[in-house]
């Protein structure tokens, strides 16, 4: 099967699946926010597995040691769908910051919001980001991990945009650590489109920062620490869409 055919597959897949598990699991709902988040975790390793199997793209995690077990902030670089789906397979208690417009997908929206994510309204101005800040306080003391995107969009592999200073003040008002990672799945799962090339996506999980350092101080450290171990800033242009060797996750 050519790469383009696989990776249409596993488009099919992907679609089915949250259409399939999303219909025949609604009966989980009624058991609350905890059960509903198990069956979409259950989703994210099962999706994970048929990414590797279908379109021939595994991944590994370095640092692992530093996922964390309770409450926490973790900031993610944003290439592709794949690191939505990975934090989720990973962490214990996830909750993603996303869009508002991401509710009104069919099925989606309705697990999304069932699970407890944060949806902010990028047009709603101060008071919506006053509100995304505590909803992560609160989530965080509840002991879960919220996920933030600190580039607040999807960003091609080899380049880099300012942070968002949304990430500053959620980090303020959780009064938590920040746990940075940094990836290259975007050379493997390409944005836009579904071309998927086969390799192996490396993300790294940092050490926490502290919580309690100032706006800018913590501004800067985030973005010292992803950039600096993001794989896709360290390859040759040239090669940035190459595949690297499969690793068992």
């Amino acid at each position: 099967m050519t790469a383009t055919l696989r990776s249409y597959a596993f488009t099919a897949f992907l679609v089915l699946s949250i259409i399939v598990l999303g219909v025949l699991c609604l009966p989980a709902l009624l058991f609350g926010k905890e059960t509903a988040r198990r069956v979409v975790q259950f989703w994210a390793r099962l999706t994970l597995r048929a990414l590797k199997t279908i379109a021939g793209v595994n991944y590994r995690v370095e640092g692992r040691e530093n996922l964390p077990a309770g409450g926490a902030l973790v900031a993610v670089n944003h290439q592709s769908m794949w690191e939505t789906i990975a934090l989720y397979a990973l962490l214990p208690r996830p909750v993603v910051i996303l869009k508002k417009e991401l509710l009104r997908l069919p099925i989606y929206g309705l697990w999304a919001r069932a699970t407890g994510n944060i949806a902010v309204d990028r047009e709603g101005g101060a008071r919506a980001l006053k509100a995304m800040r505590a909803a992560a306080r609160a989530a965080i003391a509840d002991g879960e991990q919220v996920v933030v995107f600190p580039e607040g969009t999807r960003v091609a592999p080899g380049q880099t945009v300012r942070f968002q200073p949304g990430v500053a003040g959620v980090y303020a008002a959780a009064e938590a650590p920040c746990v940075p990672g940094a990836h290259d799945s975007g050379r493997f799962w390409r944005h836009p489109g579904v071309q998927k090339v086969a390799g192996c996506i490396t993300l790294r999980m940092l050490p926490p920062l502290a919580p309690g350092l100032d706006r800018k101080e913590f501004m800067a450290a985030l973005k010292t620490k992803i950039e600096n171990a993001r794989p896709d800033l360290a390859v040759p242009a040239a090669e940035r869409g190459a595949p690297q060797l499969e690793l068992s996750s």
